[in-house]
Formats: C-alpha cells, structure tokens, sequence
C-alpha cells in the first residue's frame, strides 16, 4: 500500500488550516456588516464606517463591505472615496447594483458622461433594471438629449408602472421639450400614484402656467406646500402667479415668507418692493429696491426700468 509522504501531508494540514481562517475571517466580515447596515440605516454613519472598515480588514477580497462603505461615502458627499468603493466592489463581484451606485456618484461629482456609461453598463448585466433606465433618463435629460431621456423614462414605467417617480422624470424632459400637455398627464399620473408627491405638483404648476392656467398653478403650489411648508421657491412661484392674477397682499406674503426661507434671495425683495410700488407703498418699496440691488447689482437696470414703467403709468391715470 502507498503512503502520503509527509511533505504532502504537512501541505494538507496548512492549506486545511487557510480555508478554515478564511471561513471564519469571512463569517466575522459579514457579521461586521451586518450590523455597520443596520447602523447605516440608523444614521450612525461614525459606527457603521467602523464597522465596514473592520469587515474589509477582515476579508479584503468580500465585495459587499465595499459596496456598502461607497453608499456611507456618497452620503457624506465624499463622491471619490465612493467611487473608489464601488470600483473595488466591482472588480470583485461586478454587479448591476454598483454600476448603478457608482453612476450615481459620478452624477453627483458632475461626471455626467461616466454616471451615463455606468447606468448603461447595468441596463446590459440587467435589462430590467427599471432605476437603471430611470437614473440614465435624468443624466441624458441634464444633458439635454431630451428624447433620448424620454425613451429611458417610459421604458422603466413599463418596467414599474407604479412607481410615482418615473413618470414626474418624464414630465419633467418633456416639458423641457416643450411638450406641457405631456407633461402634465405625467405629472397628474405621478399625483395619483402618490398623492404626497411634492416634486408633481411642484412641476405641473409650471406646466400649468405654460399653458394659461394661473389658478390652476396657484392650486398646485399651494398643495406643494401643504406638502413642504419651508421651500422658499414654491412660495416665490406662487408669489409671481398671485402678483400676476391681482392679489396684491397674497403676493406681498408669498414673497415675505420666501425671505424668511432665504434671505439672500434678491429677486424676492425686487419683486415685493414692485408689488408695494403698486400699492402706492413707495418708501417701503424704495427699501426693498435698496435691499434687492445691494444683493444683487445685476438687477438693475431691468428693475429701473420696470420702476419707471409704474410709475409713468401713475402718471398717465386721472
């Protein structure tokens, strides 16, 4: 009977030795990011990089920690450690998932043409990836490639019909195509699917305003804010459209709180000092005037001339 000589045995033994390791390196990798996910979840975003940290450590060559430290770094808008985290992660497991992830930080760092190759590359590893078409749809719509972002909206609504987010995408590139009344059977779609939807209603008031309808858009700003009371450019829109149909005072308020969201906005000042002009407010309009060109010089001289179109047409009235 042959034996195993015992250079061959002793060989056995360590590599028996080094998968072992391996298996409980791999089981204390997982472990660390299980529970940096659930820290992450919890925005304890100190604990859960720790964690993640500890897991790569551990087993180096395991992708998921590194896909889960470049989500924690996007959040923190450390856009390159992100990518980085997400190109290591696919080189070792290249996944539909961090193409996608990593095309969304290069969006965020301004990389348009990278976020696009990346969402393409997960489209071709899953071609039913509904937030892949919809994410590439936003960056080609940024880039102005307007049908093209179409085309991927309206494939990932028929890759999830229910998802309210997909059709405001389309409204949106095609009211930048100059299509309102597509635009706003998107944006109306989007509102039934969900009926908290800020983003529709914000934009279908702009649809609506582009087609004539001002009371239609003063409705829907003003259902955008039932939803967000403290955005400053709901109350701005819906400021201009008030000032627009007549309501003087409605206007003056819209334009106040707009302030006092933002109170560097300059145009608000410019705008509430016109309407109190037209009240025949002048010396409080005169300091918003003040106000608005100290913000913003470039203001003038389109605000001058505006001033002295009132008040000639004063002027002109018996």
């Amino acid at each position: 009977m042959r034996r195993f000589s015992l250079p061959f045995l002793l060989l056995c033994f360590l590599l028996n030795v080094v998968v072992t390791r391996s298996q409980v390196n791999r089981r204390a990798a997982i472990d660390h990011l299980n529970r940096g996910t659930k820290e992450l979840a919890a925005g304890d975003l100190d604990g859960a990089l720790v964690d993640f940290n500890r897991a790569i450590e551990l087993d180096p060559n395991y992708s998921a920690p590194y896909f889960n430290r470049g989500l924690l770094r996007r959040r923190q808008a450390d856009y390159d450690g992100a990518i980085s985290d997400f190109t290591k992660a696919i080189a070792l497991d290249p996944i539909a998932e961090a193409y996608l992830d990593r095309g969304a930080a290069r969006k965020d760092k301004g990389d348009r043409d990278g976020a696009i190759a990346d969402y393409t590359k997960a489209i071709e590893l899953n071609d039913k990836y509904a937030d892949a078409y919809y994410n590439r749809g936003i960056a080609l719509d940024d880039k102005g490639e307007h049908d093209r972002a179409i085309s991927d909206f309206t494939r990932s609504i028929e890759l999830s019909p229910q998802q309210a987010k997909e059709f405001v995408g389309r409204g949106y590139a095609r009211m930048r195509k100059g299509d309102p009344d597509g635009a706003l059977a998107d944006y109306t779609r989007a509102i039934e699917l969900n009926p908290r939807s800020f983003l529709a209603f914000y934009n279908r008031a702009f649809a609506r305003k582009k087609k004539g309808d001002l009371d239609g858009a003063i409705a829907d700003f003003t259902k955008a804010l039932e939803i967000d009371e403290k955005d400053a450019d709901a109350f701005y829109e819906r400021g201009i459209l008030r000032g627009a149909r007549g309501d003087l005072d409605g206007a003056i308020s819209d334009f106040g709180k707009t302030i006092e969201l933002n109170p560097q906005n300059a145009q608000a000042h410019a705008n509430r000092g016109i309407i109190l002009l037209l009240q025949g407010r002048d010396a409080t309009a005169q300091q918003e005037f003040e106000t608005a060109l100290k913000m913003d010089s470039t203001l003038n001289p389109g605000l001058q001339n505006l001033i002295n179109q009132i008040v000639e047409d004063r002027k002109s009235k018996p």
